[in-house]
Parts: C-alpha cells; structure tokens; sequence
C-alpha cells in the first residue's frame, strides 16, 4: 500500500517490542543523529494532537527501519541502513512543524541513555 505522497506505507510493520530490540541491537552503529531522528519519529507518533494520517506516516518509517529486508538488507556491510536512514531523513524533514522543543528534548535524552 501507498500513501498519497508515495511513501511505502510500512505501518503495519510496526511493532515496538521489535522497534527496542533492533535499536539495542544496532544503537553503537547508528550513533547518535540517527538515533535521535528515529526517537523523534517514535514520540511523534504517539502525539495526539498531531493528525492520525501523519502520524501512520511515522508509524510507516518506523516499521521500514524494522524490517530487516528492505530495499537495502540492513545486513550489509555499510550500506545496510542507508535507505533506512534516507527514509527517515525524509520524513523527519517534512514533519517539522511538527516537532516541538519537547519532543526534541524526549528524544535527545532517550537516545543519549540508549547509548549509555
């Protein structure tokens, strides 16, 4: 299924048991920025204030990074995240009027205690 701007609508991929457990997984190799995005992502899409459309659109980016066989097997060597990371970086860039100080600060400190 496809979204109206043409994204891959992998919301339904989504599950955040699977979500944690690939971050604790990969954390140290994604660094910081990375993390920050995806937990950026991941509060917004808990925001009720925020239209449940766009929201499945986080939801939808946030299930395309847990799938390990995506358009680019996130088991490569080097290149395995970055269609994950290109997706995200997309998404993050069309939802700032979204994205509040507050959510901002939840997912620095989020991602600065994942990488412990």
């Amino acid at each position: 299924m496809r979204t109206e701007d043409g994204v891959l609508d992998y919301s339904m991929h989504f599950n955040e048991s699977r979500f944690f457990t690939k971050l604790g997984r990969v954390a140290g190799f994604l660094g910081e920025r990375v993390l920050y995005s995806l937990f950026i992502l991941y509060y917004l899409m808990f925001d009720k204030t925020i239209p449940l459309k766009i929201r499945s659109i986080f939801m939808g980016a946030l299930g395309y990074f847990i799938l390990p066989t995506d358009l680019v097997a996130d088991f490569l060597p080097l290149i395995g995240f970055t269609d994950d990371i290109a997706l995200i970086s997309y998404v993050i860039a069309n939802a700032i009027e979204y994205i509040t100080p507050e959510i901002k600060e939840k997912a620095r400190h989020t991602s600065i205690r994942l990488l412990g």
